[in-house]
């Protein structure tokens, strides 16, 4: 009996068949499709995936979009958060450097994974420097920054922030 031969028996007296061969395949495939059929599920059920609810209504808003965004980018604000021991802070200066006030800052306070801690936090400022109310858990959370004066959208900025796990 020659190597080819034998790699292909089960047993000395037990050779490959197409049977064996046929479940072999049929096995392979059916792990294939429940992992992928487990990783949906597993994606779909964490994030929704959604940013706008109707994608053709948002586009309605483009253009006055564009134009916020530049009126934001003349205005030459800059916002630098820090998230590092649980407490959101936001330094929102001008283009000098000097402290953004009198204006209502909040937060949309999210995981990047799932929409199901979100939440709408207003800022307030304290010797200069804007903090939310409340901690953030360990982990990586995405900040999107409104500034307005009455109704009016003044600045907009979405930025990730880390929290650093606790010591001890």
């Amino acid at each position: 009996m020659n190597r080819v031969t034998r790699f292909f028996r089960i047993g000395e007296n037990h050779p490959l068949t197409g049977a064996h061969a046929l479940a072999i395949i049929v096995a392979f495939f059916v792990v294939v499709i429940v992992v992928n059929v487990t990783m949906a599920a597993l994606a779909t059920g964490t994030f929704p995936g959604l940013i706008v609810e109707n994608s053709y209504v948002a586009s309605q808003n483009y253009n006055t979009w564009l134009k916020e965004a530049r009126a934001q980018d003349e205005r030459g604000w800059r916002a630098d958060l820090d998230a590092r021991d649980g407490r959101l802070k936001v330094n929102l200066t001008d283009r000098s450097g000097t402290p953004i006030t009198g204006i209502d800052l909040s937060a949309i306070i999210g995981r990047a994974s799932t929409d199901e801690q979100d939440r709408v936090v207003p800022l307030s400022p304290e010797d200069g420097v804007w903090r939310a109310p409340g901690e953030l858990t360990p982990g990586l959370w995405m900040v999107e920054l409104k500034a307005k004066s009455g109704d009016q959208l003044l600045y907009r900025v979405r930025r990730a922030v880390t929290v650093a796990p606790r010591a001890g």
